[in-house]
């Protein structure tokens, strides 16, 4: 089976570079080949916990709440890992959750 290379840039530190299957979601990839994986909290796209950038490559986003990703957003790249899947190798970043969102409450503390 065919998997591409996605690399996650971390302003930082340096960039780590991890293995999805065709057919397998960007966050299962990561939680599988990462050693600091990316937030996760539902794995459905229900919390925004998992949002990214996606900075380079080929995608498939599947459908997510536009409360974690609004249209605007998903132009310039935003998702949600769990939602995602690459049809080729991608450079991405982690993204903070929406602000008004209950999950951007939790990453700050107040929750």
């Amino acid at each position: 089976m065919p998997h591409y290379t996605i690399t996650l840039h971390h302003p930082d530190q340096a960039s780590e570079r991890f293995p999805v299957q065709a057919g397998q979601t960007l966050l299962a990839g990561a939680e599988a080949g990462l050693t600091r994986p990316v937030p996760v909290g539902c794995r459905g796209g229900g919390c925004g916990l998992c949002r990214v950038r996606i900075l380079q490559g080929p995608y498939q986003r599947q459908c997510m709440s536009r409360r974690h990703v609004g249209p605007g957003q998903a132009q310039l790249g935003y998702a949600l890992a769990c939602k995602v899947l690459p049809e080729g190798d991608l450079d991405i970043e982690l993204a903070t959750p929406c602000p008004e969102t209950p999950a951007a409450r939790l990453c700050n503390g107040h929750g």
